[in-house]
């Protein structure tokens, strides 16, 4: 809205009589009121300009006294300080004509040049001495989204960009708090200097939430370049419920090289539990930012009574952006050398991994290499390469290489491969190549060929009035084996699956239909005739069930008698001495006798009923089930220990059974057919008390089946939160050979773990000797360990 003319007289008036104060002050206002003999003037949303201070201020509401040369500015004040680029807004600000002073009462906002965000109040800002100052809590934001909050007094020098501060903290862009009692901050160059120095990284910085990491020196002097602290205090260790932390690093020069990335440590001395163990002239770790970074690794001493004592020296070295490789030498107190090496690289379409030694001593030069390579060639193609080669049947276990190789899986069967797969919607094509060698044999006999290896599955469409699902699925290998055993098959698999029927009596049936094409080719094998044979099978399979269901006040009960026939007019090869056991749920598989080319003759019936208890919130309490398969005469073809060679199989099933949450007890069976004795039986125990538990179990087979008889038990003990017992065992009840033990007590809390452990190891393999050791290792989390595997032999050395 425009002034009127009386108004417009009014201004002129303002302006002529501002000008005798060598000041002009323009004001344009929707309205504007004299009062005081002229002495007060109000003008209502107006626009101020002060031409000589290059000012423009708006506001809803402005009071000009001209007794003090101050100007109140007040709801929605926006001063634009066109000179200096700063930008305030406020509710209620004052312009000090003669001091050349801004000071707003409210909640202020300033922007410096784009550059710095202040949010403060009772905040003043003197344009000639070109400062900012406050005694309220404020907070400044810089454009790399730093937050520097100030606690009290500070003063901005916006010239030099220069913070003062008496109690402040500074949030990265990481969220680390910094904590100053009294600091100085260029925040142009981020140059920080200050005393009493508190840094609170972000919890998960160092990698595990439940940390409470800190930084604490006496002095810090800081720039873009790096931060250096002064008797200085480091730890990840949270104190929630402790006396101390588990561990600090007290040291007299913490320098964080914020370029090359490392915390690096002078004249420090490790604690734990506030007892000084190690002293470090110099000690350095890459910042958690880092990912990779070339350096020596924590190096680690082991003992055996086979091999004696060694020391491992770990090396980590970046090669490129796109690989790298850890070197691991070990060397022996008999001066034998061993050099265990991991390389990994990644390509533009596949992933490398290769694990590689070797060892040289007096009993010769023995050596590995295992190799990885994970790719694809399109988006639906990918392959897999394995090479595993060994020289020197024992080394892998007697050097324990497992335990630092992602690759070793066995000790003794080495398996070399390639695997191309394809797929798409509907259809998949598996090829391999593979070599096996077994080390455990003797050289002519360890090696198994298999050139090719496939499978090709299609899933092929069929009309919607047939109710299921046609399945073609082609599969079969070329193997050689034991020197002189060649094997060649391919099976053609028709498999037509229909869809579940349920009656109006809640009967659930369904069938399958199986149409196999099995062609092979065998010299000197066991398990199909010699020379050239063709042959088709055919089964058909149809199961039902009736699920029932019955709520109680506080459980839910549910029965399910279930039924399979099947039907088979072929005969078999002698699959008599195959090595099948059935359970519930193999039993009513379609191919329960574990052979992919030839399927179970004549006809069975297969019964079964399952009985389970749940809570209201349907969590399982009691689970039973029990099986039986009925034939109309014996087949001697069929397994003999799976006893499908019978009239009636053996009655097995299993028995579950939860007491608490904690405890709960499983029971598998399989019984001859007139229940007279057992062949099979499995017991697994878990049983948790307060702060026990204890995990059970006992395997055992006799009479048709077998004659093994196995017992493993581990326990716990958990004294509090940090501290725990444990004991495992492995025995052989038929042989009274006990496989190992171990006695383990164990400390641990988010920063420190520390383990005392008692294990002895047997060996029924004459080449190897009986090891015991008593091991200790503390880890200081994230960083480092030290440990010695053989704290006895490491004494006696």
């Amino acid at each position: 809205m425009k002034t009127n003319l009386s108004l417009f007289l009014i201004l002129i008036y303002f302006i002529i009589d501002m000008s005798v104060s060598s000041q002009e002050v323009e004001f344009e206002a929707s309205k504007i009121d004299i009062s005081n003999n002229g002495k007060t003037i109000f003008a209502f949303d107006s626009t101020a300009e002060i031409a000589k201070e290059n000012i423009e201020i708006k506001s809803k509401k402005a009071k000009y006294s001209k007794q003090n040369e101050k100007i109140i500015f007040e709801k929605d004040v926006l001063v634009n300080d066109k000179e200096n680029n700063i930008i305030i807004k406020g509710d209620k600000i004052i312009y000090d004509k003669k001091k050349n002073i801004i000071y707003s009462e409210s909640e202020t906002d300033f922007n410096i040049q784009n550059k710095y965000f202040i949010d403060s109040k009772n905040i003043y800002f003197d344009r000639d001495k070109k400062i900012i100052y406050s005694n309220d809590k404020t907070t400044i934001k810089d454009e790399a989204n730093n937050t520097y909050k100030l606690k009290n007094y500070f003063e901005l020098d916006i010239l030099e960009e220069v913070i003062n501060s008496n109690n402040a903290e500074i949030i990265d862009t990481y969220k680390n708090i910094y904590y100053f009692e009294k600091l100085i901050i260029n925040i142009n160059t981020k140059e920080i200097a200050g005393k009493e120095i508190k840094v609170n990284f972000e919890k998960s910085y160092f990698g595990n939430k439940d940390n409470d990491p800190i930084l604490k020196g006496r002095s810090a002097i800081s720039n873009e370049k790096e931060l250096n602290l002064y008797k200085a205090v480091f730890s990840t260790c949270n104190t929630d419920n402790k006396k101390c932390r588990g561990w600090e690093l007290n040291t007299q020069q913490f320098k964080h090289d914020k370029q090359k990335k490392i915390f690096e440590y002078k004249n420090s001395w490790l604690k734990i539990f506030d007892f000084k163990v190690f002293y470090l002239p110099y000690f350095n770790h890459p910042d958690p930012t880092v990912k990779r970074k070339t350096g020596f690794l924590t190096p680690y001493y082991s003992s055996s009574d086979s091999l004696g004592t060694s020391i491992t020296l770990p090396y980590f070295k970046v090669v490129d952006i796109d690989r790298d490789l850890t070197l691991s030498p070990r060397y022996y107190a008999d001066k034998s050398f061993l050099l265990q090496n991991e390389y990994r690289q990644a390509l533009k379409n596949a992933n490398i991994l290769s694990d590689f030694s070797f060892l040289v001593g007096d009993a010769g030069t023995k050596a590995h290499f295992f190799y990885n390579q994970l790719g694809y060639l399109k988006e639906n193609l990918n392959y897999e390469i394995n090479l595993q080669n060994v020289k020197g049947d024992n080394y892998l276990i007697n050097h324990d290489l497992s335990n630092n190789s992602k690759l070793i899986e066995s000790n003794s069967l080495l398996l070399s491969n390639f695997d191309l797969n394809w797929s798409s919607d509907e259809v998949s094509l598996n090829t391999s190549f593979k070599v096996f060698e077994d080390l455990s044999r003797g050289y002519h006999d360890r090696y198994q060929f298999i050139f090719p290896e496939f499978n090709f599955t299609k899933n092929i469409k069929i009309p919607e009035n047939y109710f299921g699902n046609f399945i073609f699925n082609s599969y079969g290998h070329n193997k050689h084996y034991d020197t002189n055993i060649n094997e060649s098959v391919i099976t053609n698999d028709f498999l037509f699956t229909s869809n579940k029927y349920i009656n109006s009596f809640g009967l659930v049936s369904d069938y399958d239909l199986l149409l196999k094409n099995s062609n092979n080719y065998s010299e000197n094998s066991d398990n199909f005739e010699e020379n050239t044979n063709y042959n088709l099978y055919g089964t058909f399979k149809a199961q039902a069930s009736l699920p029932m269901k019955k709520s109680f006040t506080n459980h839910i009960n549910y029965l399910k008698p279930t039924v399979s026939f099947r039907y088979s007019p072929n005969g078999n090869s002698d699959l008599s001495s195959k090595d099948v056991l059935l359970n519930y749920n193999s039993a009513f598989d379609l191919n329960r006798i574990g052979t992919s080319y030839e399927v179970e003759s004549g006809e069975s019936i297969t019964l079964g009923l399952e009985f389970m208890r749940n809570d209201l919130t349907d969590k399982n309490i009691l689970d039973f089930k029990i099986a039986n398969v009925i034939k109309n005469k014996e087949n001697y073809y069929l397994p003999a220990k799976s006893k499908l060679n019978k009239t009636r199989s053996d009655i097995f099933g299993e028995l579950n059974y939860k007491f608490n949450e904690n405890s709960k007890i499983g029971y598998s069976f399989s019984y001859d057919k007139d229940l007279e004795y057992s062949n099979l039986e499995q017991i697994n125990l878990e049983f948790g008390l307060n702060n026990f538990f204890t995990d059970f179990s006992y395997y055992i087979e006799n009479n048709d089946i077998g004659n093994k008889e196995n017992i493993k038990n581990k326990s716990y003990f958990t004294i509090n939160k940090e501290n725990k017992l444990s004991f495992e065992i492995a025995k052989n009840l038929k042989d009274d050979f006990t496989q190992y033990y171990d006695l383990m007590y164990e400390y641990q809390t988010d920063c420190i773990s520390m383990n005392f452990k008692f294990n002895k190891s047997f060996f029924e393999d004459g080449n190897l000797k009986p090891n015991k050791s008593l091991s200790f290792l503390i880890k200081i989390i994230p960083f480092t360990e030290l440990g010695v595997s053989n704290v006895e032999s490491f004494i006696g050395n």
